[in-house]
């Protein structure tokens, strides 16, 4: 079964009930086929049929319940919308007997127009009714009664457009063709827009026969159930204007879920039935995923090219929660949705970490020493670093720790200010072999766009093979000896060591003195 691709575009301001007087107004028969949900309206439409007949039998039996009546108005209302939401063909709603007397069918006329449907079906019945395929109870309401039902109808319209088809049971319930005639002319007469003669007979003689007597120019709808050996090419020769195949789809799908559900059981696995059932992309595309996905990549960030963080275990073992706490909310404020802080018991290496991270990822990965505390202001800068590696670069220390890792850049210092060639810093080197030809310090945080995290990937898989221990900032260096270019990402505040018990120690105060001033 392939899986052709499903979007729907509806005509802007054509209403579905116009476009059912339109399909009215060209030659021969319009085709519905009856659903109980969206994915069977979808289905009906791909296949080819004009229109979509919401079927009081189909919603109640898949509910579980009779077609009596059961249901309620708002309960068929909430599927038939739900089908016209969901196909860009005109939707049928079966609306058994109106749902009560008068006053009943003009709530259900406003409610069923407004949802947007193209034409409702009453039949002359009293409520309740029973479907028309039981034997037994077949009561017909008096003409007068009924007429009043659809004049209120009528009455009850805001639009021209909605289609107002009124149900002749008089054959179903015994009565004779002069019955039927009479009803419908009266029908005609009261408003209706069209008539729907029903029989239960397996000939087509006695709808044909209806045909051949009916004058007027009201159309006349027809549901071939059980008088199914005649086309809707012939019906539509006799006179016929509309065709309804009411409770097919249903038929067919109890019937192939029978057949699928003993299989399975039968054999004790699918694959005997794999062939025979539709593929997972044909449900996707019924469902409309491919208009979805177009849409979420013009209106929504897709969720794979936004940044994420992965914090770095640190040589200090676990933090204080307040820490751990300020770190993670410092990214979250520069737009860090997905945040790994990597430990735990386990404690795995920084190359086990960055390697546990999934590969498919499409934004920028944001990697933070766990040996550092980093503020919210240069992890933004940093993230907004665009298409290139960088590092974050502290530029102010007259005199660095014992355990800094020096940078060597590309920057000079002109009157007090750092300028760049092109005005963005590059790292020349990682590890400056004298303290002072260090420029910076590396301050222990770092972004990777997707092509630098590959390259990221590729460094510590390697590390991994060599079996050495390795720092983020010897990674770093890896990079930029393989000639991968790193922007440095300035900075002369906003974070702070977290190497020693004294670090911590110092830290966590700062965040409480934060905290306080709050």
């Amino acid at each position: 079964m392939g899986a052709a691709t499903t979007e729907y575009h509806r005509a802007p301001g054509l209403s579905g009930a116009r476009r059912l007087r339109d399909l009215f107004a060209r030659p021969g028969a319009v085709r519905l086929a009856g659903a109980h949900n969206p994915l069977g309206a979808r289905l009906a439409q791909r296949a080819g049929f004009d229109g979509v007949w919401s079927s009081g039998l189909e919603v109640s039996a898949s509910q579980g319940v009779p077609d009596t009546d059961i249901l309620t108005m708002s309960e068929l209302l909430g599927v038939a919308s739900s089908l016209a939401a969901a196909v860009d063909v005109p939707v049928v709603a079966d609306c058994d007997a109106g749902y009560g007397n008068a006053h009943n069918v003009m709530h259900m006329i406003r409610r069923y127009e407004a949802a947007g449907i193209a034409a409702v079906s009453i039949e002359d019945k009293r409520f309740p009714k029973v479907n028309s395929f039981i034997p037994g109870r077949q009561e017909l309401a008096p003409v007068g009664e009924f007429c009043g039902k659809l004049a209120a109808a009528k009455e009850a319209q805001r639009t021209p457009d909605l289609v107002l088809i009124a149900r002749i049971e008089a054959l179903i319930a015994g009565w004779d063709m002069d019955e039927a005639l009479a009803r419908g002319e009266a029908y005609a007469a009261a408003g209706a827009d069209a008539v729907l003669i029903h029989a239960k007979g397996s000939s087509p003689e006695p709808i044909l026969d209806f045909l051949s007597q009916w004058t007027l120019p009201t159309p006349v709808v027809v549901v071939p159930t059980t008088y199914h050996t005649i086309t809707a090419t012939e019906l539509a020769q006799a006179g016929a204007k509309m065709v309804i195949y009411a409770n097919h789809g249903l038929r067919a799908g109890i019937a192939a879920m029978t057949d699928t559900f003993a299989s399975i059981l039968r054999e004790d696995r699918t694959t005997g039935i794999e062939d025979r059932i539709a593929p997972l992309a044909t449900v996707f595309d019924l469902q409309g995923m491919a208009e979805h996905k177009r849409h979420e990549a013009e209106f929504i960030t897709s969720y794979e090219t936004r940044p994420r963080a992965l914090v770095l275990p640190g040589p200090s073992g676990e933090l204080p929660a307040p820490l751990r706490e300020h770190r993670t909310a410092a990214l979250r404020r520069c737009g860090v949705e997905d945040v790994t802080v990597a430990g735990g018991q386990d404690r795995p290496s920084a190359v086990d970490a960055l390697l546990a991270l999934p590969e498919a990822h499409h934004g920028p990965t944001l990697v933070v020493d766990g040996d550092v505390l980093v503020e919210s202001e240069p992890l933004r800068l940093l993230a907004a670093a665009g298409a290139d590696v960088a590092v974050l670069a502290d530029v102010s220390a007259a005199s660095r720790r014992a355990d800094a890792v020096p940078l060597a850049l590309n920057s000079v210092t002109l009157g007090g200010r750092r300028v760049a060639p092109g005005g963005a810093a590059q790292v020349v080197a990682v590890g400056a072999a004298r303290a002072q030809d260090a420029d910076a310090e590396f301050a222990g945080a770092a972004v990777f766009p997707a092509e630098g995290f590959a390259a990221l990937r590729a460094a510590a898989e390697k590390r991994r093979a060599d079996g050495t221990p390795v720092t983020l900032g010897e990674l770093v260096a890896d990079l930029l000896q393989a000639g991968v270019r790193i922007r440095a990402v300035e900075v002369a505040s906003g974070w702070m060591e977290l190497r020693t018990a004294d670090d911590v120690r110092r830290a966590t105060g700062l965040v409480a003195e934060q905290g306080a001033r709050r």
